[in-house]
């Protein structure tokens, strides 16, 4: 099938005269609303936790086609869509952003999803591509390309997270865990002086096959390039066949991660509010993490090497690699799975030749992450939720299947080290982890 812009579950949804000003999609009342529908039984200092959360279950507003009206909100969280906050509000002035670190310029619009073929042209330019290594100095993300709320990231990393806290809520426990990781920076922090996180990260595969650094040879300049034609082959297969078909998803799972797990689990946050704060601690140390890797490895996105990839919204505006959805669905699996109650119904489920052999799921064990198989069969149904929802950013055509990739792979690496080593120590994870323990007997 042809999909056509009036194909488009957008294409009647999107007004010229889109106020740059237009009201959030969550009301500010409603997270003051929360606290007095928390069950009695719920110790008092969770309350504030569950309606810190609430926002995150407010979808945008559904007009009668079905498809998601488009909202420009003004200067918004600059994070990477938790309650928990991962960027920085205020301190440069009103930005204008249609989502998470998306120029509002940058909204949806109908053009970039006409597929139709016509006077000999293609729908898209996909075969014009750039080089990234084919002049002097590679073409990387530069200061300048980010974010205005999200620029100090360009910065030498600050342990203290001056800049990053400005945006939180200092009393939350997964902020405490969030400053607990920076205090260990010179255990996982990526940079020319390599840390032992990042060498372990950077040891995985063939994660870094698009990268050739500075000093490589022709031969490698061109092996590289290889590697990112490759990538993007597969996204332009993803535009074609699937970015239409999961739009609604996308445009709802661009700013909204764990609301989909919540779904999944058919869980009440009220009732489960050390769980939804674990998925917090998800956030915030993700984020913190991700972010730092981007700012070290600078990455373009897709559609700057390929203009056909133009995905139908955005990209963000920041690095590509690695895939911050990635990483912090992943790491919300993960540390959800170290509750033995949630890893008995969502955990991963053994198999034998593709015929599951035990109708239990268990935790995730550290073996189990370094599996060839892992991000092909997960096994389990959180962990392919947190497939789905990394997938989807591909599809979008805002990320590589390697950004995808090293998300995995940096989650396994923070679950590792915060769960089962003491290399960085994060008391207040361990406090989330117990707590939320208890509301899974």
């Amino acid at each position: 099938m042809v999909w056509n812009a009036q194909n488009s579950v957008f294409a009647s949804n999107v007004p010229a005269h889109i106020a740059l000003d237009a009201a959030a999609n969550v009301p500010a009342h409603i997270a003051l609303a929360a606290a007095p529908n928390v069950a009695a039984n719920v110790a008092a200092q969770a309350a504030p936790n569950v309606a810190a959360n609430v926002s995150s279950y407010v979808m945008p507003a559904m007009p009668a086609g079905g498809a998601p009206m488009v909202t420009v909100v003004q200067a918004t969280n600059t994070g990477a869509g938790g309650a928990s906050g991962t960027g920085f509000l205020g301190g440069y002035g009103p930005v204008a952003r249609y989502e998470y670190a998306t120029p509002a310029a940058l909204a949806p619009i109908p053009w970039m999803m006409d597929f139709a073929e016509g006077d000999g042209w293609p729908s898209f330019p996909y075969a014009l591509r750039i080089n990234p290594y084919a002049g002097e100095t590679p073409v990387e993300w530069q200061a300048s390309d980010w974010d205005p709320g999200l620029r100090f990231w360009s910065l030498k990393f600050d342990p203290q997270l001056t800049e990053w806290l400005q945006d939180l809520n200092l009393a939350a426990p997964s902020v405490m865990a969030a400053r607990e990781f920076a205090n260990g920076s010179d255990y996982w922090l990526a940079g020319d002086k390599r840390s032992p996180m990042q060498v372990a990260f950077e040891g995985a595969g063939d994660l870094l096959t698009w990268r050739a650094q500075e000093g490589a040879t022709q031969r490698e300049r061109d092996d590289a390039f290889t590697v990112i034609n490759g990538e993007l082959d597969e996204l332009v297969d993803l535009m074609r066949d699937d970015r239409m078909r999961y739009l609604e998803e996308l445009s709802l799972q661009s700013g909204q991660i764990v609301p989909y797990f919540v779904h999944l689990m058919g869980m009440n946050p009220a009732t489960k509010p050390w769980t939804m704060e674990l998925m917090n601690c998800a956030s915030s140390l993700g984020n913190l993490v991700k972010m730092q890797y981007k700012s070290h490895y600078r990455r373009v996105r897709a559609s700057f090497l390929c203009p056909g990839l133009t995905p139908p919204w955005g990209p963000p505006q920041h690095p590509s690699f690695p895939s911050g959805h990635s990483t912090v669905a992943h790491l919300t699996a993960l540390l959800l799975l170290s509750v033995k109650g949630i890893a008995q119904r969502f955990g991963i489920y053994e198999t034998d030749n593709n015929r599951t052999v035990a109708n239990v799921g268990r935790a995730p064990r550290i073996g189990d992450m370094l599996s060839e198989a892992y991000g092909v069969d997960q096994r389990s149904p959180l962990l392919w939720m947190a497939w789905r929802i990394a997938k989807g950013r591909e599809r979008l055509g805002v990320h590589y299947p390697s950004d995808s990739a090293a998300g995995r792979r940096l989650a396994f690496l923070v679950w590792e080290q915060c769960v089962f080593d003491d290399n960085i120590p994060v008391p207040a994870l361990k406090t989330v982890l117990a707590r939320a323990q208890a509301e899974w007997p």
